[in-house]
């Protein structure tokens, strides 16, 4: 009786870290994203400050 009681505490904490586990490993992803949205978003902003000074240098 004892040992089924502590099986049982010892599932639903595996269930409760699943779970935890899932939200983290969702939320990582999403950072990930925006991370790299941010990056790609940078990169295009210093190409076109490239784009806009190299016209603008030539004419000197």
């Amino acid at each position: 009786m004892e040992h089924e009681k502590e099986i049982q505490e010892i599932k639903d904490r595996l269930t409760s870290v699943e779970s935890q586990l899932k939200r983290k490993s969702q939320s990582s992803g999403t950072f990930k994203i925006l991370v790299l949205i941010g990056i790609i978003f940078l990169v295009l902003f210093l190409i076109l400050i490239g784009l806009y000074q190299f016209p603008s240098r030539g004419t000197t």
